[in-house]
């Protein structure tokens, strides 16, 4: 155990695992085993390994546990490979000193992995209650080689557990809680939905793309298509960053970040307006010009509005202007930006029933033609009108 904790201590391009949990509590715990400590010192400290392994992995897993952490660990070995593959022709190029060390240091932490609560007791010499937890026995090297491998597709540290993030204060934040929305839960808008997906899938297969304004009516599904989209292409590298409107300042520190990593990201700006004089429409033409000069190889912006031109407008604001002509193309070069625009309008009453038809099927839920029609078009009279939403919400409402 001694020789165990000298060999943890001594990583080095890792030292990130070696300072986060579990390897953290189980140092401590190895430190406890020498001669110098107490029996209850060293129980104390085993129940407290334990109790930080419990909190990690509810498998009790030590092995998925470390590698959980090395997943996330941003080291010198991962920013290389990183580097390598924005900038394949000026990265500095990794030694072989370093290659061996990474080598090295992932077998040792199989070999750590590999320790279950039976080995630590042999050990212990204590025949009272201890917990228990379990090894699951994986190669890191091997793992580690093939993560980075398809780093470009499968992600590393946060983005390879997660798919959809949000911007909170100018920092990215994983949303824990995602809209489950797929492709099989849509219908209708297919010639709509059908831009948007061919637009994802020429960005995520390096050919030219647009960034994407879907406008129209509410509640006829403009944002269920862009998350539907992106989640089509999770298993491509697609990642989806929900941008709230309130930080659209934020946005070019944020592309700024994204641009460093071997990923492709949708910038998702959900319901977006403006006053005439917001300064934010400034902010957010000079980014969605900036893609045309190639700025933005792996980030795109979708952006829904139920206004085409996104600026609120007044009659009084446009009858004291001077030039109203000027003003008025002012506020539609903005929308103009965005190379493609979808148009999402209000569903007629055969679209609307041919929706709430189809989600009543996917429910699995029986009812006539007639009495559908008759209550889904009431249903859709006492919510405002016909609509997507509506016709989710009426078979929810059932």
């Amino acid at each position: 155990m001694s020789e165990l904790l000298r060999e943890i201590e001594s990583i080095a391009l890792f030292r990130g695992v070696r300072n986060k949990e579990p390897l953290s509590s189980l140092c401590d715990f190895l430190l406890k085993m020498e001669p110098d400590y107490s029996v209850e010192e060293m129980i104390d400290s085993y129940g407290n390994f334990c109790s930080k392994l419990y909190e990690l992995r509810a498998d009790c897993d030590l092995s998925a546990a470390i590698w959980d952490a090395l997943v996330d660990d941003m080291n010198p070995f991962l920013r290389f490979r990183i580097d390598l593959i924005n900038n394949p022709e000026s990265a500095t190029k990794m030694s072989r000193l370093m290659e061996l060390t990474a080598q090295r240091e992932l077998d040792l932490l199989t070999r750590i992995g590999n320790y279950t609560s039976y080995d630590f007791k042999n050990e212990m010499y204590y025949d009272g209650y201890l917990p228990d937890f379990r090894s699951s026995h994986i190669d890191f090297k091997k793992r580690y080689m093939m993560m980075l491998d398809s780093i470009e597709t499968e992600g590393y540290g946060v983005y390879k557990r997660c798919n959809i993030f949000k911007v909170k204060d100018g920092k990215l934040c994983v949303v824990k809680h995602p809209d489950p929305i797929r492709a099989e839960d849509l219908f209708c808008y297919e010639r709509q939905r059908g831009k948007v997906v061919d637009n994802t899938k020429a960005f995520c297969e390096g050919r030219p793309f647009a960034d994407v304004l879907l406008y129209g009516d509410a509640g006829t599904g403009k944002s269920s298509a862009v998350k539907s989209s992106a989640r089509m292409f999770f298993g491509k590298g697609v990642r989806l960053v929900e941008l709230p409107k309130q930080e659209i300042e934020k946005l070019p520190d944020i592309i700024e970040e994204l641009t460093e990593i071997p990923l492709k990201f949708i910038i998702f700006i959900d319901d977006i307006s403006f006053d005439a004089d917001d300064d934010r429409i400034g902010s957010l033409k000079s980014v969605i010009e900036g893609a045309a000069s190639g700025g933005r190889k792996n980030i795109v912006i979708y952006a829904t509005s139920n206004r085409r031109h996104m600026i609120k407008e007044t009659f009084s604001s446009r009858a004291n202007e001077v030039h109203a002509s000027d003003t008025i193309a002012e506020q539609l070069s903005l929308s103009e930006r965005f190379g493609l625009r979808v148009l999402f309008d209000k569903p007629d009453k055969a679209t609307y029933l041919e929706i709430v038809r189809n989600l009543l099927k996917l429910r699995k839920i029986k009812m006539s033609e007639e009495d559908m029609a008759l209550k889904a078009e009431q249903f859709a009279t006492r919510s405002g009108g016909r609509s997507a939403r509506t016709a989710r919400q009426f078979v929810d409402s059932l």
